[in-house]
């Protein structure tokens, strides 16, 4: 049997080569029950795209530069303007519009937090641009956020790893391995009683992946449940008498701005334990700690849009996309040196039995 093309194909669905072509990739140009129809066909007729000939129309559409670059839209979903300054933000900005540029394209910055702004309020003004693509920021402040958009008209993907209703592509810090390394790193310098203080926001927004692996790997698995302190606040109160009864040799916290009041707690200790930083944003006080690399998630979800758009492809995805990166350890001087050198892989013993 002679293999079909999307010549025999169109020939088949008596239809256009083009709009047979826009129908394979999903295109709201054509009719839902049109596509379903030559979906159909190819399948019965054993019609297969040509990888090298997918390439290379997708290479040649990338370099047929517009009088003006294409827009992406880079939309902050933070509803507090003072939110954008953080570390996180700044960078994962940075990141997308780096990376935006780096690919011919333009990235431009809305806001929700805007008065009268909504997300089905912004979808129209989008349309009326002419922005297909969409980058979601990511939340700090809360666990989960809810879009209500003419997905029809949108390629998207989120920053980061709240929750959005529907569900989309997303490229996000992956906290289990970054809480996994720490503990490997702590193990590797000789900590045997480590504690760790979480902001329930943050182990919340990661799935509870964070308490899952410090769980799982820390070195005495009976004492490891009340050697962790979920926190919404820095309270003396609350956390100064349970410090005192853990007496820990290394404290692993969500943020390095967390440390200066833990001490202040333990002030009447005679020595000072180690401290390792799950997100280290910037060099604060040299941490030690894992460096999430905001910037090259950030960068990523940007390929996650513009692979949509030269694909065609627009809505919400069936099966969405999760990339997770694990970040890289930064050597700080918040724990003693390490003895021998602690490779990635190196990772302690899964004590859960």
């Amino acid at each position: 049997m002679d293999t079909c093309t999307l010549t025999s194909l169109a020939r088949a669905a008596n239809l256009g080569v083009s709009t047979v072509s826009y129908a394979l990739r999903d295109s709201p140009k054509i009719p839902p029950a049109t596509r379903e129809r030559v979906k159909k066909l190819a399948e019965k007729l054993g019609y297969r795209p040509h990888p090298a000939v997918a390439a290379l129309m997708a290479h040649v559409k990338a370099g047929r530069q517009p009088r003006s670059p294409t827009k992406i839209a880079f939309v902050w979903t933070e509803q507090n303007p003072a939110s954008l300054n953080t570390p996180f933000n700044r960078q994962s900005l940075t990141g997308a519009r780096q990376r935006a540029q780096k690919l011919g394209y333009l990235l431009e910055e809305f806001r929700m937090f805007d008065r009268g702004m909504t997300s089905a309020r912004l979808s129209d003004i989008l349309k009326a641009r002419g922005i297909t693509g969409i980058v979601f920021s990511g939340c700090e402040s809360s666990t989960s956020f809810h879009l209500e958009m003419n997905w029809a008209w949108h390629a998207a993907a989120i920053i980061g790893n709240a929750r959005c209703t529907p569900e989309l592509h997303r490229a996000g810090y992956h906290h289990f391995m970054g809480m996994r390394r720490i503990m490997s790193e702590l193990a590797a310098r000789g900590y045997r009683r480590p504690i760790a203080i979480l902001e329930s926001v943050v182990n919340q927004r990661a799935s509870r992946t964070l308490e899952a692996a410090f769980l799982a790997y820390h070195p005495t698995p009976s004492r490891a449940r009340s050697a962790l302190s979920q926190v919404t606040e820095m309270d003396h109160a609350v956390l100064g008498p349970w410090l005192k009864r853990q007496q820990p040799d290394a404290i692993i916290v969500t943020k390095h701005m967390m440390i200066a009041p833990i001490r202040r707690m333990l002030e009447t200790r005679h020595s000072d334990p180690g401290y390792a930083v799950i997100s280290i944003e910037e060099s604060l006080g040299n941490s030690s700690g894992v460096d999430p690399g905001h910037e090259m998630v950030a960068a990523n979800a940007v390929d996650l849009v513009i692979g949509q758009m030269l694909r065609n492809e627009t809505g919400v995805p069936e099966h969405p996309k999760e990339l997770l990166f694990a970040g890289h350890w930064v050597e700080g001087s918040t724990l003693r040196p390490s003895p021998t050198l602690s490779l990635p892989s190196q990772y302690p013993p899964d004590r859960r039995g």
